[in-house]
């Protein structure tokens, strides 16, 4: 049975160290073997006859090995999540620290729960916003074009994104951020990959450095996340929900080529719909 060591960080990361005995391994690893070999057609052999041996040098150990990490990683890490009571909001990251044969294997998983989110005295700056746009000023009495009205609720918006970001405190965990920015990298590199040029060519013709971008990409992950966290934390607290007709609803009005995506991510439009509902109960403030 594997060992497990659990150590919560102060940023509301987790690190999971397993230690998996050799025999687990090696139960896998023929598991594994035996499954090649119901598939395998060697030479003077009918499919599935072949000796495990045979089988063995012809994939290569390391190949098999492989598959053993492909099928434990997953098991191993659920296990450890449900037999500890964490609850992650990210994938982990995965680190082999030992992986040695007829030794026992160590894997150290890294992950985040969601952190607390002090709201602070939120509703009384977002009122104050609400307010300055009640104020009735001589001379404003023609009717404002669609476009104005447009660009006022924008910019009150933007002033109360500020107000919650301002007055919250939210402690985000280190590795969420490392994830958003090797994602958002990644995506860079595939692009700049496109248009022929290395990530650094791209990056000077915009004149930034890598350590630029990066900085820049962990701060946008950085607002994001906590805005996400408060308005999630605001509609804890103020029974904000979503009913299922709301979704169906939302769905049925998208266009006809994104209804079935959509209905196959149907917590994400629920996400989606609880956020706006918030920002709605916040702008009524």
């Amino acid at each position: 049975m594997a060992q497990i060591n659990l150590n919560k960080l102060p940023d509301n990361s987790v690190e999971i160290l397993v230690k998996v005995p050799w025999e687990e391994v090696e139960k896998e690893y023929q598991k594994t073997l035996e499954e090649l070999q119901k598939e395998a057609t060697l030479p003077g052999f009918r499919k599935g006859k072949a000796p495990k041996a045979q089988v063995e040098k012809s994939v290569s150990k390391e190949k098999i090995y492989q598959e053993v990490i492909e099928q434990l990683v997953p098991r191993l890490y659920q296990e450890a999540v449900t037999s500890q009571k964490i609850n992650p909001i990210i994938s982990p990251k995965v680190e082999l620290i030992a992986a040695q044969e007829g030794k026992d294997w160590e894997i150290k998983f890294t992950t985040a729960e969601k952190p607390e989110v002090n709201l602070g005295n939120y509703q009384e700056e977002i009122k104050k916003i609400n307010a300055k746009g009640k104020i009735w000023t001589p001379g404003e009495e023609k009717e404002k074009t669609a476009a104005e009205k447009e660009k006022e609720e924008q910019e009150k918006l933007a002033q109360m994104v500020e107000a919650l970001l301002k007055n919250s405190q939210v402690t985000l965990p280190a590795i969420l951020l490392e994830n958003d920015v090797n994602q958002r990298l990644a995506g860079l590199i595939e692009k700049t990959e496109k248009l022929g040029l290395t990530l650094e060519q791209y990056l000077a013709s915009l004149g930034k450095t890598v350590a630029e971008i990066r900085r820049e990409y962990e701060e946008e992950s950085r607002r994001n996340w906590q805005l996400e966290l408060i308005l999630a934390k605001i509609a804890d607290e103020e029974k904000i929900t979503v009913s299922d007709e709301e979704i169906d609803q939302f769905i049925t009005q998208a266009p006809q080529e994104d209804q079935k995506a959509l209905g196959q991510q149907r917590y994400l439009v629920a996400a989606m719909l609880r956020q706006q509902k918030t920002l709605n109960f916040l702008k009524n403030l």
